[in-house]
């Protein structure tokens, strides 16, 4: 499906999920205690949350963002840029797309390293090794709201962020309300499965827009700049930055 339709398809979702909201559902939701953003990779935050991280910081309850992937696999090949000088940049890139989303006063990101494209079994040492850090940090920061991609999202770091989100969740039996965001979801017709799922629209002004737009824009080695010599590497495609308008949604899940 051309990435044009997938925006169309998404817009409708959106439009579909406020007329679901009930009102003042964004203010009460935003001010119920603390938020963690469990984001695949450096970008997924600015393209999955990033109204979510501007409400919250505007609001005066920046989140706590963590980072599962180090990046590292996003430009192969590259005779220049090795996976360990690829995950340094792509780090400086998150905490400048964090500084545009929050401001300066938002918690320290947290990034856990996870091998890029190669994530570990649910079953594995590393997965609930990950899976207790977080439940640590959850408890120490109190917080009561988790927000990663959802579970059948096509990419293997995006539903390995979902599975650890949920079995972070089930932890806390109850104690956190976990939520999906949405990236490349809308390319697969499952997508449609949301149109079902209780959403949490995020509006977002045309200042938010703005932060959010500048946010996408530190991320360079994503939109076709920085790394040249890849054979193979990523590049945004230009209908994903479209993405980035005037609401996001999230979906609450029903198993926490």
């Amino acid at each position: 499906m051309a990435l044009r339709s997938v925006v169309v398809r998404g817009v409708g979702a959106v439009r579909r999920a406020i007329l679901r909201s009930r009102p003042g559902e964004r203010d009460r939701m935003l001010a119920a205690g603390r938020w963690l953003v469990l984001a695949p990779h450096p970008d997924d935050e600015t393209l999955g949350a990033g109204a979510l991280l501007c409400a919250l910081a505007d609001a005066g309850r920046p989140a706590q963002v963590v980072y599962l992937t180090d990046g590292s696999a996003s430009h192969p090949g590259s005779p220049t840029w090795s996976r360990g000088r690829l995950a340094g940049l792509r780090r400086r890139e998150a905490r400048a797309a964090l500084r545009r989303l929050c401001g300066v006063g938002a918690p320290e990101p947290v990034f856990l390293d996870w091998p890029d494209a190669a994530p570990p079994a649910p079953d594995s040492s590393l997965f609930a090794a990950t899976a207790l850090r977080l439940a640590r940090l959850i408890q120490s920061e109190q917080i009561t709201n988790l927000a990663t991609t959802w579970p059948l999202e096509p990419h293997c770091d995006h539903a390995a962020a979902a599975a650890l989100g949920q079995a972070v969740a089930r932890r806390q039996r109850g104690r956190v309300r976990l939520y999906w965001c949405v990236v490349w979801g809308w390319t697969i017709p499952e997508s449609r499965q949301l149109e079902r799922t209780a959403a949490l629209p995020i509006l977002s002004p045309a200042a938010m827009t703005r932060r959010r737009r500048a946010a996408l824009a530190q991320h360079r080695s994503q939109l076709g700049g920085v790394v040249s010599d890849s054979p193979g590497g990523f590049r945004l495609p230009p209908a994903m930055k479209r993405t980035v308008a005037d609401v996001q949604v999230l979906f609450r899940s029903t198993e926490a």
